[in-house]
């Protein structure tokens, strides 16, 4: 049995059916939780020593309609797919840098129905939910778009499999880049390397670098 299986049979006991007859012909709570999953699997990243990190942030976007009738189950709903997410996490070999948390969030833009999921990689003490055991949080990191990227030791960025950064562009090489500490360096890519606008072969950076591999800008922030 799966984890989004196994997550619908303890809702179903959790409150006896009454997620049935509430959620009959509006957003099920079975299918936030195959979405939930489907995310970490989207925005999965492979860090240093072979480390695949997800989001443990999670924000489902609701219409106002579907939002009214998540109220009176909120908290044990969004406890119960905080732990499928964890659940899938462990089947799978992913970690987190944080517990694993699920918000819902009313859209007004969203009809009855239709729902959406954004997440992140954040940092912070645990609420309740039970994240997979992690090493101990790093300090240098790499923002990639909406996600945030843990820095040990060297670190390939490109669009290949073997890079520990992947980045879905075209313009970027398969191994194009490498970070190692603060220091950037152009693996000889087709289309080059530059730090702040200005094209590299190595620098030095600072917080707050902005990285361009392609048409892809990366953030470096130096955690100190």
């Amino acid at each position: 049995m799966g984890v989004v299986q196994r997550f619908e049979r303890r809702l179903e006991g959790l409150v006896q059916g009454a997620f049935a007859r509430a959620f009959g012909g509006w957003v099920e709570p079975v299918e936030v939780a195959a979405a939930l999953t489907r995310e970490a699997e989207d925005k999965k990243a492979i860090v240093a020593a072979g480390r695949v990190l997800v989001p443990n942030a999670y924000t489902v976007e609701l219409g106002r309609s579907d939002a009214d009738r998540l109220k009176e189950y909120d908290e044990p709903l969004r406890t119960e797919l905080a732990a499928m997410v964890s659940e899938a996490a462990q089947e799978r070999g992913w970690s987190f840098v944080g517990p694993v948390e699920v918000a819902f969030e009313e859209v007004e833009y969203l009809a009855t129905g239709a729902f959406q999921v954004r997440s992140a990689v954040v940092a912070g003490a645990s609420t309740g939910a039970q994240p997979v055991p992690e090493p101990e949080p790093l300090q240098a990191h790499l923002e990639v778009g909406t996600r945030s990227v843990p820095l040990a030791g060297p670190v390939v960025l490109g669009r290949g499999i073997e890079a520990d950064v992947q980045l879905a562009d075209t313009g970027v090489s398969r191994r194009h880049a490498q970070l190692d500490g603060n220091r950037l360096t152009d693996l000889g890519s087709t289309n080059g390397s530059k730090v702040n606008g200005i094209r590299v072969q190595e620098a030095e950076l600072v917080d707050g670098d902005r990285i361009t591999l392609g048409s892809t800008d990366l953030v470096y922030r130096s955690g100190r």
